[in-house]
């Protein structure tokens, strides 16, 4: 009954050294899963916070560039007005430097004729 006991007793030693072996293994293997998830969660905590600033970036930019936009729709709409303006007054102008052009030619023929009296030999006696 001895041996038995002794047997069995030595058995279960075994099987307490291998389950603890195990156990060990397996405590590691969480550390190590532990760690590693760990280090996964603070690079994607980090990714997260970049992507909001750069969101935050983002929304900046595009609040100035409306902004740009609506300034530069207002400017658009003088500029519109101005080369309106000056395509009416452009037109005007015109036609007035074209007159202007007339009566300067005719002046120019009528010195011409003057001149040509002037250096006639009638003229000249």
């Amino acid at each position: 009954v001895t041996g038995i006991l002794k047997t069995m007793g030595d058995e279960m030693a075994k099987d307490e050294e291998e389950m603890v072996s195990t156990e060990e293994a397996a405590v590691k293997s969480h550390e190590g899963l532990v760690s590693s998830k760990k280090k996964e969660v603070a690079a994607l905590s980090k990714a997260v916070e970049e992507k909001l600033a750069r969101i935050s970036e983002v929304g900046i930019s595009i609040a100035e560039m409306k902004n740009e936009l609506e300034d530069n729709a207002g400017t658009l709409e003088e500029d519109k007005k101005f080369l309106a303006d000056l395509e009416k007054n452009c037109g005007s102008k015109t036609s007035l430097h074209e007159e202007e052009k007339k009566v300067r030619a005719e002046e120019v023929v009528a010195l011409a004729d003057t001149i040509k009296i002037l250096n006639d030999d009638d003229a000249l006696d």
